[in-house]
């Protein structure tokens, strides 16, 4: 079997070298707002049974992309930052992958118009407001969720800390409007379960006849003394009707 022969040294081109220079937008983080981008490099080409017909276009391409891919996750106004970035990456000899061209140097150089880098920190500005008062909305909702639920489990103390804030706020019908407030938030309070017992048993008991209510607290009483509050159960049976307990008496 015949051995393939080796090509004579010499018998490929010689490599070409060469420069660039072009110009044109680079995208920035803002559309609309481009950056202008001037870009300059060497190239040379890597011996290749298959030359490229155009390393030149090689090696802009390889350049231009670099660059654009740092500018565009960057505003107009970082055009400092962004050519230094896009100068270390291309500050030292790269091979193109797969492709017989090497990229010996670049050097870019970035710009933005006037206007439009006025407009970009206009649009900035105008989005650090939103932002702020977006953060000042949401943590004045957060105060009004905390004092809804200090009023909730302790009106008192959440009425005392809207006084102390907001001292402005007080006039003629506050202390009734604070009443009805209190009265509201006691119903909904932890164990506001007992508020509404206790207006349903004032309800029910509101027209029953003496006898009946004497009654219902005698049997209030007994449990409270069952459950050891002796006490209670006595301040129960003081409330009695007291045409009932003169009656008793009287027996």
């Amino acid at each position: 079997m015949r051995r393939p022969r080796r090509k004579a040294a010499g018998s490929w081109p010689t490599p070409r070298t060469g420069a660039f220079n072009v110009s044109c937008p680079a995208p920035s983080s803002t559309p609309g707002y481009p950056f202008t981008l001037h870009l300059t490099g060497a190239w040379e080409e890597l011996p290749s049974p298959k030359p490229h017909h155009d390393p030149r276009a090689v090696a802009t391409h390889h350049a231009l992309t670099v660059a654009r891919n740092v500018t565009a996750t960057l505003p107009l106004t970082d055009a400092v930052p962004a050519t230094a970035r896009i100068n270390t990456l291309l500050g030292q000899p790269t091979d193109i992958q797969h492709l017989p061209v090497r990229l010996a140097w670049a050097q870019a150089q970035l710009t933005a118009e006037p206007a439009a880098l006025h407009a970009v920190i206009s649009e900035q500005r105008r989005h650090h407001d939103e932002e702020l008062r977006r953060a000042q909305q949401q943590r004045r909702l957060d105060e009004a969720h905390a004092l809804r639920d200090t009023l909730v489990t302790d009106p008192p103390l959440a009425l005392a800390y809207w006084f102390a804030a907001g001292a402005e706020t007080i006039d003629a019908e506050t202390l009734t409007r604070v009443e009805q407030l209190v009265a509201t938030a006691a119903t909904y309070a932890p164990q506001g379960q007992w508020v509404q017992l206790a207006r349903l048993l004032t309800d029910f008991t509101r027209h029953l006849p003496d006898d009946a209510k004497s009654h219902l607290v005698a049997t209030l009483a007994a449990i409270a003394d069952r459950y050891g509050q002796p006490d209670i159960a006595a301040d129960m049976l003081s409330l009695r009707p007291r045409r009932q307990k003169e009656g008793t008496e009287q027996v």
